[in-house]
């Protein structure tokens, strides 16, 4: 610590860079979902319905696990969990390589790497990035939710390539393994706040007394019990169930849907890394932009702009359509849930509960992962085709609209904008 204070480096972007690389590999095999559904339904004969559920348990089960990890980490630290939660990662990769009954796959992916494992990098990570930054919290955060798509932007042609190529539990064995090792190692990097190290947040050093939160907003920050008493929270809430509802269609079956159509495995597969990719640009403007103008606006023009691309689904056939797709919902469809930590933060102030709202916005997140998973394999096996699917997201995403208008309108401070939001 005295080395980096001698250099003027500070902490914080060490926080920031490891939780980038505990992002990417965190999701290595969660965020590739879609690739798994035709080698399971080669192998096994498994309908898509039923294969489906294993990505929609993983965000049910999510539920507790979230909210556990937000209330145990406002109080416990998040270091300790996260290393737990990289052992169940790792494991779970292992293990998924060995499946032979429909409930080992439910198990594994579900219950290992799905929720349990997962929760605690989701909730945890980006509450901690808001309490290391009072300067460049939006660029910090847009950087931290460009690395989310990365995750499956490298991982899912990497694993259908080695599927394809060395076998499911090769291929199984050999990520869990190097996953496993990556996430232990950058978890010990992470600190839960800068007075851990004896520090003040980047950009907040030689600040006496941090000002009350922007009256504009008009919340008043408090705690757990009364924030959840407030409309914006369960707007918020909402917004993340509904928005996730209608993107996790497409994620876990446009694969699928390219193949149906006759398009290649590895083909399909770069369809999915294309709009993990591209999202990347979304998240990181995103969350640079709902710091200057606050979720109202933003979310309103994510939820539009992820939902209407849907429409060129209805008439893709071939490849290079589903690419183009890919490039126009991928620049619009993360920005949907990269702003929450920011409007948390500029609501509530730096010292309320934040790991534990945060965890309780991620509820209608996870159920609307959950259920959306499940409908777009439902809706396929009881029609016979992925039209209903593509419809079903394209409503679902435009009812969010009028959650995100009744947001309050976000109004910058005046003066000290970077420190008007801190004091609870």
């Amino acid at each position: 610590m005295t080395h980096i204070r001698k250099h003027g480096f500070h902490y914080a972007w060490v926080i920031l860079f490891a939780s980038c690389i505990l992002n990417v590999a965190s999701r290595a095999d969660s965020a590739s979902f879609g690739v798994f559904i035709d080698p399971l339904v080669a192998q096994f004969g498994w309908k898509r319905g039923d294969i489906s559920f294993a990505y929609s348990l993983a965000f049910l089960a999510g539920v507790p696990a979230m909210v556990a990890m937000g209330w145990l980490g406002d109080r416990y630290g998040a270091r300790k969990l996260m290393i737990g939660a990289s052992l169940l990662i790792g494991t779970g990769t292992v293990l998924l390589g060995t499946i032979k009954e429909l409930w080992h796959f439910y198990v594994f992916y579900g219950l290992f790497v799905g929720s349990l494992g997962n929760a605690a990098f989701t909730v945890l990570l980006p509450v901690i990035l808001t309490r290391w930054f009072h300067r460049h919290m939006g660029l910090a955060l847009g950087i931290y939710w460009a690395a989310f798509g990365a995750g499956p932007m490298i991982f899912a042609p990497l694993f259908r390539w080695l599927i394809e190529t060395r076998g499911w539990e090769w291929s199984f064995t050999l990520i869990g393994i190097v996953v496993g090792g990556i996430l232990i190692s950058f978890s010990t990097l992470i600190r839960n706040s800068p007075a851990d190290k004896g520090l003040s947040a980047y950009g907040a050093e030689g600040i006496a007394k941090e000002p009350p939160a922007a009256a504009a907003t008009g919340i008043v920050p408090a705690g757990l019990r009364e924030v959840l008493a407030r409309r914006p929270v369960w707007l918020l809430m909402g917004i993340h169930h509904i928005g996730c509802v209608g993107h996790a269609i497409i994620l876990a079956h446009v694969v699928s849907m390219a193949t149906f159509m006759g398009v290649s495995g590895v083909e399909a597969a770069g369809v999915l890394s294309t709009i993990a990719g591209t999202s990347i640009i979304s998240r990181f403007v995103s969350s640079i932009l709902t710091e200057r103008f606050g979720g109202r606006a933003v979310l309103t023009l994510a939820l539009i702009g992820q939902s209407t691309p849907v429409f060129i689904l209805l008439f893709a056939s071939e490849a290079w359509v589903f690419y183009l797709f890919a490039v126009i919902f991928g620049l619009c469809y993360g920005g949907e849930m990269v702003g929450f930590p920011i409007i948390n933060r500029q609501l509530f102030g730096a010292k309320a509960p934040l790991g534990s709202i945060y965890s309780f916005q991620m509820l209608g997140a996870a159920t609307g992962m959950a259920l959306g998973g499940w409908l777009g394999g439902i809706l396929f096996d009881l029609s016979g085709s992925y039209t209903w699917s593509i419809l079903a997201s394209i409503v679902i995403g435009y009812l969010g609209l009028p959650l995100a208008l009744a947001l309050p309108r976000h109004r910058r401070p005046v003066v000290l904008e970077a420190s008007a939001a801190i004091k609870a």
